[in-house]
């Protein structure tokens, strides 16, 4: 019983994410079908993907520090967040 208490936020969570950036892909694919000038290069490289990393990030560190504890919980989401941001940062749009 205690093993589900743990692993049923994670999985949760993980489901919802990878929802998340299954829309965020295909609305961004269609996106570029619609986009006819090619001009914006200087603009596509500001941009990249990091609120989405950080918003996935904390949902993820606080599922992961809820199953470890209420100790753990605001760890877990700065922590989160932190990668989260890191990794939203190097993705590129």
């Amino acid at each position: 019983m205690e093993t589900l208490k743990t692993i049923i936020p994670v999985l949760t969570v993980i489901i919802v994410a990878i929802g998340i950036v299954y829309t965020v892909y295909t609305s961004r694919k269609k996106a570029l079908d619609k986009k006819d000038n090619q001009n914006d290069a200087k603009a596509d490289k500001k941009e990249n993907y990091m609120t989405e990393g950080m918003c996935i990030g904390m949902c993820l560190g606080t599922a992961i520090g809820t199953a470890l504890g209420k100790d753990y919980l605001s760890i877990g989401m700065s922590i989160g967040m932190l990668l989260g941001m890191i990794i939203g940062l190097n993705c590129k749009k």
